[in-house]
């Protein structure tokens, strides 16, 4: 008899996904979706949790070797295939061209060979350093380890490199944890979190090694968090800016929003205790066993130097009023009435140009590049 509870799971995810829910668009429902076209009459979701545990992440599952993913229980030909197919399609032909040009087909290659950009490009006279090809998560999906603690102690003796390779195999390496398959997907978590651009740009590296445990390295790392885990940000903007008045919020209001986010997630408890812990690893909020507290931060020069030329990374003049306005700015918890003298604080000490206040126009205006501003901090020894 065909299993016709399975079936509607399956068409109920297809619809949601056709529909353009939110919810559909997490790593392990996009995963899990994509598996019912390979794997017939089978609930596929605790294998789709268990895949992108084991890996990290949907893109990091998705660049597994072949042999690999046939190894993985669950996974047969049919599956790895698919998977590599996706993969493979999303590189190839994933970034949108300019304007109305047509598509050119990449230079011929067999199916799960990845292209070396070496071979695409002109020769040049300076070797690039290589970037990773980064898959941006969707919306805002959940996850069920922030790793975030652990990223900020071993940030400071990273290895003096840009390739993400030998990032991963450092952290694999120095990662605290006994088993090898929790210490490579925590390496992944990391690599992808901290450095999103794909490779381990200087100005973070730089930046942990002048100021390792310090405030202001929590800070930069809580940041990078967040570009990357926008769920994070949401909870930060609905549940704890609104809470700013009692100063707490309970763990359980947390599950709750998720689950009203997520209805049939199966890993609400894991991504609320995931959520605290990056805020308690940043030095945001702090956290006993039912509820977090919290109250607007003091502005640290360092990090908020690192953050503001991140978010304004051009050289040039900006509104105050988009400072004020940023939601990254905004989710750090930064005291708003002391961005103003954060502000000042960094022309005093030539971190950037000038501020102007006439009328109704006020303005900052920067001289640096995120890479430039760090430089200056660290080269001037700057207080984190």
């Amino acid at each position: 008899m065909p299993d016709t509870g399975n079936k509607g799971h399956r068409q109920r995810l297809r619809d949601r996904f056709t529909s353009g829910e939110e919810s559909s668009r997490s790593e392990e429902a996009l995963l899990e979706l994509l598996l019912t076209y390979a794997i017939p009459q089978k609930d596929v979701q605790p294998l789709a949790e268990r895949l992108l545990s084991d890996h990290g992440s949907l893109s990091s599952l998705l660049e597994a070797p072949m042999e690999s993913l046939c190894q993985s229980d669950g996974i047969k030909e049919n599956s790895a295939i698919l998977l590599k197919l996706v993969d493979w399609i999303r590189q190839h032909y994933g970034p949108k061209r300019p304007g109305k040009e047509t598509l050119k087909p990449p230079r011929q290659t067999t199916l799960f060979e990845t292209i070396s950009p070496e071979l695409e490009q002109a020769p040049s006279a300076v070797a690039e350093p290589r970037r990773e090809k980064v898959i941006q998560r969707y919306g805002t999906e959940m996850f069920g380890k922030a790793v975030l603690k652990e990223a900020i102690q071993i940030l400071p003796k990273l290895p003096d490199s840009e390739s993400l390779d030998e990032i991963r195999s450092f952290l694999r390496a120095k990662l605290h944890f006994s088993a090898e398959q929790t210490r490579k997907r925590y390496a992944n978590y990391i690599t992808r979190r901290m450095f999103p651009n794909g490779y381990a740009d200087a100005p973070l590296r730089s930046f942990a090694k002048a100021f390792p445990d310090a405030q202001g390295l929590r800070d930069v790392c809580f940041y990078r968090f967040l570009l990357s885990e926008p769920l994070e940000v949401e909870v930060i903007e609905d549940l704890v800016l609104p809470n700013l008045g009692t100063g707490r919020l309970s763990r359980e209001r947390i599950r709750k929003r998720l689950a009203e986010k997520f209805p049939e997630a199966k890993s609400i408890v894991d991504c609320g205790k995931a959520i605290v812990d990056a805020l308690t690893a940043g030095g945001i909020v702090k956290a006993d066993r039912t509820k977090i507290s919290f109250a607007y931060r003091e502005i640290p020069v360092t990090s908020f130097a690192f953050v503001l030329h991140s978010e304004f990374p051009e050289p040039g003049m900006y509104d105050i009023r988009k400072l004020d306005e940023n939601r990254m700015i905004r989710a750090m918890l930064w005291n708003p009435e002391r961005l103003l003298h954060a502000l000042y604080e960094l022309r005093n000490q030539g971190l950037i140009s000038k501020i102007s206040e006439i009328d109704n126009i006020r303005q900052f205006t920067t001289k640096h590049t995120l890479a430039g501003v760090v430089e200056q901090i660290v080269s001037g020894g700057k207080k984190p």
